[in-house]
């Protein structure tokens, strides 16, 4: 969208672009992170893999950096017991994801319980880029 924008001259200036709110999704473009070290530059479906990774391991709330979209709630799990913890992880995990508007949909195929305090999910993240596959482990235990 174009706008007219007055200097102080009172020139008219029309080629000031601002942004509308139906704009189309900008690139992703991010560090490609190797063991641990930054080993140059991705985009679109790798830099998308980063991205659900991370939120997948970011606690919500924790770290002002980001805003309140971001990361998840697993941490609320913790001390809850497994029934409980299975029918919220699988609600979790869906609005962590498509607080992304990259992320079209989250289907989760598998939520068992891998051990005495911790769940393994597993599913897919359909994205902008195409499908992402996820197993995540996410800790829980009786209370």
């Amino acid at each position: 969208m174009m706008d007219e924008v007055e200097t102080a001259n009172d020139d008219v200036v029309s080629d000031v672009i601002t942004p509308d709110a139906e704009e189309e999704t900008l690139p992703t473009r991010t560090y490609k992170v190797s063991k641990g070290h930054i080993i140059g530059m991705t985009d679109d479906y790798d830099a998308m893999v980063q991205a659900v990774d991370k939120i997948m391991r970011t606690e919500r709330f924790v770290f002002p950096i980001y805003d309140e979209q971001y990361g998840n709630d697993f941490d609320e799990l913790l001390g809850k017991g497994f029934d409980y913890a299975t029918v919220e992880v699988e609600r979790m995990l869906t609005e962590a994801l498509e607080a992304d508007d990259r992320v079209s949909d989250v289907s989760i195929d598998s939520i068992e319980r891998t051990d005495s305090t911790t769940l393994t999910v597993v599913g897919t993240v359909e994205t902008i880029y195409g499908e992402i596959r996820i197993e995540s482990e996410v800790n829980a235990g009786e209370s």
